[in-house]
């Protein structure tokens, strides 16, 4: 049985051959499928953004977590030409992942970043978000968009960990200075003495009241003239 095993595995695999040539599959698209690409829309495509929102142009792009997404910037910016880019629950890593999707096709003037928090919470340490948000900075520059670094914001009565906050904040602001990257301080905005105020803060003590949306769109106007988007 052995003796006849060897041969009829031989002719076995001289048929599969001869069946993927003959099918047309041997060294074909189909038989090594490229890898995925990244599709970058035309002009005649419609640009919709993560609140399901269209776009057009792309000339700002929002890229943060919930509390960005949470955001009606079309409505508290009175403009039609901001993506909505917020991805709730995601961490500073994982922003860095949809750049390719939020900033890429579209080559924004400007892209305002915003993240961290959902980071601190699962005890990821500053030294750590701040190497993440260093890299998605250097990545959306690299592309011609101009990166707003936008401080993150404190939760609501944690004071420790608002201290690392304030931390992570004084690096990032050094960083910007150093690349040349613009730096947007939402404090002054919406919190006073080491910590957010109640009438912005949710009872989560993280997400914003809509009150505090137009108090962020306050914060912007400077660098929105600063590239010609008043």
């Amino acid at each position: 049985m052995k003796k006849l095993w060897l041969p009829l595995s031989l002719l076995g695999n001289v048929l599969l051959a001869l069946y993927v040539f003959l099918s047309g599959n041997f060294f074909t698209k189909d038989a090594f499928p490229e890898k995925k690409h990244i599709e970058i829309p035309t002009a005649d495509e419609e640009v919709v953004d993560e609140k399901g929102l269209t776009v057009e142009p792309v000339n700002i792009v929002m890229l943060g977590n919930s509390i960005t997404y949470q955001g009606d910037w079309q409505q508290v910016l009175g403009r039609n030409d901001v993506f909505n880019g917020g991805k709730p629950g995601w961490t500073t890593q994982q922003l860095s992942w949809v750049i390719k999707n939020f900033i890429v096709p579209h080559r924004p003037k400007i892209c305002f970043f915003k993240g961290g928090i959902n980071d601190y919470t699962l005890g990821i340490s500053t030294q750590r978000i701040y190497e993440n948000i260093t890299m998605v900075m250097d990545s959306i520059s690299s592309i011609g968009t101009s990166p707003v670094y936008t401080t993150t914001l404190y939760q609501r009565g944690v004071t420790e960990r608002n201290r690392e906050i304030d931390t992570l904040n004084a690096r990032m602001k050094e960083f910007c200075r150093e690349r040349g990257y613009d730096y947007m301080d939402l404090r002054p905005f919406l919190c006073e003495n080491g910590d957010i105020k109640t009438q912005y803060v949710q009872e989560d003590n993280t997400h914003l009241k809509p009150a505090a949306y137009p108090q962020w769109a306050r914060a912007m106007q400077p660098m929105l003239e600063k590239y010609g988007l008043n």
